[in-house]
């Protein structure tokens, strides 16, 4: 009986380790665009989550950066456009992508938005101009 337990316990250990090894994948893939445009997105601001839509699994890409007031919108496309690569480059089967933008005036600002992966895949090949890919996003 005790090692029909440990079967579903093990299962769910590799498990885990698969997916925080894609994120931390995602992660390292992301990061090299963010430092050649010198943000700093520590890893806890760079999170994968899955929730339910319509009885569908969604897998969704959620990064926070902290921008300066006047480039909060370089701060976006740079963050679709991170997303967009470590997709790409690692072959992760996400869904979504938001990104939220955290801009400090007076008092802290969140401005966020959400496009599909496929869009910011094609904004990081350059298939896809940014004006472009601005009008499909969804702002939040």
């Amino acid at each position: 009986m005790k090692k029909l337990l440990y079967i579903p316990l093990t299962l769910m250990f590799i498990f885990s380790i698969g997916y925080a090894q894609s994120n931390s994948d995602l992660y390292r893939e992301a990061n090299k665009l963010f430092q050649s445009y010198r943000y700093k997105v520590p890893f806890e601001n760079f999170q994968v989550r899955t929730f339910q839509e319509d009885g569908k699994e969604v897998l969704e890409l959620l990064i926070i950066i902290n921008a300066r007031r006047n480039n909060f919108d370089e701060a976006m496309l740079v963050g679709f456009g991170a997303a967009g690569a470590a997709i790409a480059k690692t072959g992760t089967k996400i869904d979504l992508v938001n990104v939220v933008i955290k801009v400090q005036y007076k008092e802290e600002i969140s401005i966020s938005a959400i496009a599909d992966a496929p869009d910011t895949i094609k904004l990081y090949e350059n298939k896809i101009s940014p004006s472009s890919f601005m009008s499909k996003i969804i702002f939040h």
